[in-house]
C-alpha cells in the first residue's frame, strides 16, 4: 500500500504524535488580531494550549450574515483574524506559499467561518465545477474540521472548492480516515477578487453534535489545498507526519455559546417513480425523520428507505473474483455518528441491511461516553455470506429483524467499545447473534495497539439447496490484535486475525473463516534529501509485507506473501509505485497443490495540467492464478483512468479495466470494461450526467454476450434534505430481447424548507 497524502479522497496514512515546536507567527492582518483575544481571555489547561486557539465572536441583535462569499459584513470585522498557519506538505515546517486567513462568527441557529486564501497568482486558481463531494486535491480548495465534543476521536469536515463545490463527510481517528458518505445541512458560498478568493460557510448547530456538559471543549483545524508546480498543503495547526491521526493536533475553537434551543424536528419524504419496460411502472415512498430530543441525544427514524446508486458510476470487473464488493452507504438513517459503527474489524456494515421496511435508532454523544442502538425491520433479498477458509459461499437472504448497538467510551489515549448485533430471520429460519469488546491503546509515543474479541452464534445455516433453515447452533470466536509504530520517517505493523471455524457475522462484513492470519508491514521513508530533488522527488519510500494464512483445523497455509516494494512522490501530484510479489503462494482449496504466483505490479498518479487533472494507470503481469479452473496462466490487468476538462463547464471520466489469462490446456479468460461518463455542470448545484460502459466477459470458447449500458441523469441539489433526480437508462446483454428501457424521477424534500419558502 502506498503512504498517499492526506486530503486527496484517498485512505490516510498517520504517524506517532512526537514532540512539537511552535511554528514562527506569520503576520496577522485584520482589524483585531487573535493573540489580542488570547491576551484577554482566562487561562484554559488545554491538552494542546501551546497551539494557538481560534476564537468565535456572537452577531449582535438583528445582525444576519448573507451567504454570498463576501466578507464586508461589519461584523467581520469584530472576528479575531487568525493567519498562523504551516505547510504540512510537500514540506513540513516550511513557511506557506500564501496566506489564509481564517474567522469564526455564530448567533442562535449556526456558526460561520470566513476564509481568506490569499494568492498572488488567482488566474492560476483550479476551480473546476463538480459533483457533491467530488472536492479533491487537485482544486483549490478550504475544508473545516470540527470536533463539537472535543476528543479528536472523530470530526465532522466541510469543504468548498474555489468553485463553490461541496463535499462534507466524517472523520475517524482510530483508523485515520474520511469517509464522503455522511451528508449534512450546511452550505457555504465563494466570492473569486483580484488578491484571491473568499469562502463563507454556514454550519447550523442543528447538524453539529455537541454536548451540553459545560466542561466540553470545541475543536477546530482548517485546512488549505494550494495545486500548484507542488500540490501544497497549510493547516491552521502543525500536523507532524509521525501524528497518529490528520485531527491529533486540533486546538480549541473559544467563544461558542451554545444556542438555548437544542430541540429540532426535521422530515424529509421522498417519492421514486420508475417504469421500465420489463415490469412496468412503480412508485415508492419513503420517509426520513431526524428528532434531537437534547444536545446529545438524536432520534432517526426511517420508513421505506431507497438506496439509490445515482451516484455509483466505477465499473468493475465481474470475472475471476472470489469475495463479495462492498457499496457506499448511501441511506441517511445510517450517517448519524457513522463513526461509531467503525471498529478495528468489519463486525458492522450497513448495506448488509437490504431492504428495510422500517428502522428506529438512537444515539447518544457526549465528551466521555458515545454509543447508538438500531432496530430494523429489513425485507432481505440480498445476500449472507457463508466464510470458509477457502473462500465465500452465500446463500439468499431471508426477510429478517435486526438489533444493533454500538458503545464506546473515550479517555486519553484509551478507547473502549463494545458491539452488538443480532439478526432473527423470518419464517423461523434461525439466526445470527455477534458481540464483543474492542479496544484502541495509545501506549507510548509513536506506539498504538487496536484489539477486538467477538462471539457469534449461528442456528441460521444452509441446507442441501444452500437455503437457510434453523438448525443446531454453531459458537465461534474472532480474536483481533495489531500493533502499530509510525514515525518521521518509520512505519511498521503487525497483527493476527484468529476466526474460528463457522465464524458468521451477518450484519458485517467476514470473507474467511477457519483461518489464522499474520500480517505485518514496515517501511521506511527519505525526504528533503538534494538527490531526490535532483531527479524531481519529494520521498521515497521502501516497504515490504509479509503475510501468512492458515486453515486452523489443518495447519495447511491458505496464502503466503513476502512482496517489497517502493512509492515514490514528487511535483504536480506525482505518485508511482512498484511492488514485487516473488514469493505469492495460496491454495484454492483443501489438500489442493499451493499455487505459486509470481507477479510484478506498477503504477503511477500524475496530474499534468488543470485540463487533465487526474491521470491514473496501473499494471500487474506474470504468472497469476485462474481461480476458476484453479491453475496458473501468464496473465496481465490493467486500469487506465482520467479525469478531463476541455471545457469549463464539461468534465470528462473514462476508465478501461481488462484482465487476461492466457489459455494452455484448459480455457483462457478475458474480460474488459469501458466506460465514458460525462457531466455538463450547469452551476454548482445542478449537472447533467451521461454514462455508457461495455464489458466483456470471454472464457475460452464460451463468450457471454456483451453488456452495455447507458444512462442520462440530471441532478438538481437544492440542499441536502431536498433533490431531484431525473434520469432514464437501457441495459442490454445480448440481443434486443434482452434490452430494458427505464425512466425514473426521484425527489425528496425537507419539509422544513418548504415551510420556511426555501
Amino acid at each position: 500500500m502506498s503512504p498517499f497524502t492526506f486530503l486527496s479522497g484517498r485512505r490516510a496514512r498517520g504517524g506517532a504524535l512526537a514532540a512539537l515546536a511552535l511554528l514562527p507567527a506569520l503576520p496577522l492582518a485584520g482589524p483585531v488580531a487573535a493573540a489580542e483575544v488570547a491576551a484577554a481571555a482566562p487561562a484554559a489547561a488545554a491538552p494542546l494550549a501551546e497551539f494557538p486557539p481560534l476564537f468565535a465572536v456572537r452577531l449582535g441583535a438583528g445582525e444576519q450574515i448573507r451567504l454570498d462569499g463576501r466578507l464586508d459584513h461589519l461584523a467581520w470585522q469584530r472576528a479575531p483574524a487568525f493567519e498562523d498557519f504551516a505547510e504540512k506538505d510537500p514540506q513540513f515546517g516550511a513557511p506557506p506559499a500564501q496566506r489564509t486567513r481564517v474567522q469564526v462568527l455564530f448567533d442562535d441557529r449556526a456558526i460561520y467561518v470566513g476564509i481568506t486564501a490569499f494568492d498572488d497568482a488567482p488566474d492560476r486558481i483550479r476551480a473546476p465545477l463538480v459533483r457533491h463531494d467530488q472536492v479533491f486535491r487537485t482544486q483549490d480548495f478550504v475544508v473545516v474540521f470540527l470536533d463539537a465534543i472535543g476528543q479528536r476521536r472523530a470530526a465532522q469536515f466541510f469543504r468548498v472548492g474555489a468553485s463553490g463545490s461541496l463535499g462534507d463527510g466524517m472523520y475517524t481517528a482510530d483508523d485515520d480516515t474520511e469517509d464522503f458518505a455522511p451528508d449534512f445541512d450546511w452550505d457555504a458560498a465563494v466570492q473569486q477578487g483580484d488578491g484571491g478568493w473568499t469562502a463563507v460557510l454556514r454550519l447550523p448547530f442543528a447538524s453539529l453534535r455537541f454536548s451540553e456538559d459545560p466542561g466540553a471543549v470545541w475543536r477546530m483545524l482548517v485546512a488549505r489545498r494550494l495545486p500548484r508546480e507542488q500540490f501544497h498543503l497549510f493547516t491552521s495547526a502543525p500536523v507532524p507526519r509521525e501524528a497518529p491521526s490528520f485531527i491529533q493536533t486540533m486546538p480549541r475553537l473559544e467563544g461558542v455559546q451554545l444556542p438555548p434551543q437544542h430541540q429540532f424536528l426535521t422530515l424529509r419524504p421522498s417519492l421514486t417513480a420508475r417504469h421500465d419496460s420489463a415490469s412496468g411502472t412503480h412508485w415508492d415512498l419513503s420517509l426520513d425523520a431526524k428528532w434531537r430530543a437534547s444536545a446529545e441525544w438524536v432520534v432517526d427514524a426511517t420508513l421505506n428507505p431507497d438506496f439509490s446508486q445515482v451516484a455509483l458510476d466505477v465499473p468493475q470487473l465481474r470475472g475471476n473474483e472470489r469475495y463479495a464488493l462492498q457499496l457506499s452507504e448511501k441511506r441517511p438513517f445510517f450517517f448519524e455518528s457513522s463513526d461509531l459503527l467503525r471498529s478495528p474489524t468489519e463486525a458492522l456494515y450497513t448495506r448488509s441491511l437490504t431492504q428495510p421496511r422500517w428502522g428506529l435508532r438512537g444515539s447518544w454523544r457526549s465528551a466521555g461516553l458515545a454509543g447508538t442502538a438500531m432496530a430494523i425491520d429489513d425485507r432481505g433479498g440480498g445476500l449472507v455470506l457463508l466464510p470458509g477458509p477457502y473462500g465465500t459461499d452465500y446463500a439468499e437472504q431471508p426477510g429478517s429483524q435486526a438489533w444493533v448497538a454500538r458503545l464506546r467510551a473515550d479517555r486519553p489515549g484509551l478507547q473502549g467499545g463494545l458491539v452488538a448485533a443480532a439478526r432473527r430471520y423470518d419464517d423461523g429460519r434461525g439466526s445470527n447473534e455477534v458481540v464483543g469488546p474492542d479496544l484502541n491503546w495509545s501506549f507510548a509515543d509513536g506506539w498504538r495497539l487496536h484489539a477486538q474479541w467477538l462471539h457469534a452464534r449461528s442456528s441460521a445455516l444452509p441446507d442441501a439447496q444452500g437455503e437457510l433453515r434453523r438448525a443446531a447452533a454453531v459458537d465461534a470466536d474472532r480474536v483481533y490484535l495489531r500493533s502499530y509504530y509510525q514515525g518521521d520517517a518509520l512505519e511498521a505493523h503487525l497483527g493476527v486475525d484468529d476466526i474460528g471455524a463457522g465464524f458468521r457475522a451477518d450484519s458485517g462484513f467476514v470473507g474467511q473463516s477457519g483461518v489464522r492470519e499474520w500480517k505485518g508491514w514496515l517501511a521506511r521513508a527519505w525526504r528533503g534529501q538534494p538527490g531526490l530533488h535532483r531527479i524531481g522527488l519529494n520521498e521515497f519510500w521502501l516497504n515490504l509485507e509479509l503475510q501468512q494464512v492458515r486453515d486452523r483445523r489443518t495447519g495447511e497455509v491458505i496464502q503466503e506473501r513476502l512482496r517489497p516494494g517502493l512509492w515514490v512522490n514528487g511535483p504536480r501530484n506525482f505518485e508511482a509505485w512498484l511492488e514485487w510479489y516473488g514469493h505469492e503462494r495460496q491454495r484454492l482449496a483443501a489438500a489442493a497443490p499451493l499455487l505459486a504466483e509470481r507477479y510484478t505490479t506498477l503504477g503511477f498518479i500524475h496530474s499534468p495540467a488543470p485540463w487533465l487533472s487526474h491521470v491514473e494507470a496501473n499494471l500487474t503481469q506474470g504468472r497469476l492464478i485462474d481461480a476458476d479452473q484453479g491453475v496458473l496462466r501468464p496473465g496481465r490487468r490493467s486500469y487506465l483512468f482520467m479525469r478531463l476538462r476541455p471545457l469549463p463547464r464539461l468534465e470528462l471520466e473514462p476508465t478501461h479495466s481488462t484482465a487476461r489469462l492466457w489459455g494452455g490446456e484448459r480455457p483462457g479468460y478475458r474480460e474488459s470494461a469501458l466506460q465514458w461518463l460525462a457531466v455538463w455542470h450547469v452551476d454548482a448545484r445542478n449537472h447533467l450526467r451521461v454514462i455508457t460502459q461495455r464489458s466483456r466477459l470471454e472464457r475460452g470458447s464460451q463468450v457471454e454476450p456483451a453488456q452495455r449500458v447507458a444512462s442520462l441523469t440530471w441532478s438538481r441539489r437544492h440542499s441536502v434534505g431536498t433533490v431531484l433526480h431525473v434520469g432514464a437508462s437501457r441495459s442490454q446483454a445480448g440481443g434486443p430481447e434482452h434490452r430494458v428501457t427505464e425512466g425514473f424521477v426521484k425527489l425528496q424534500v425537507d419539509l422544513g424548507e418548504l415551510r420556511a419558502g426555501w
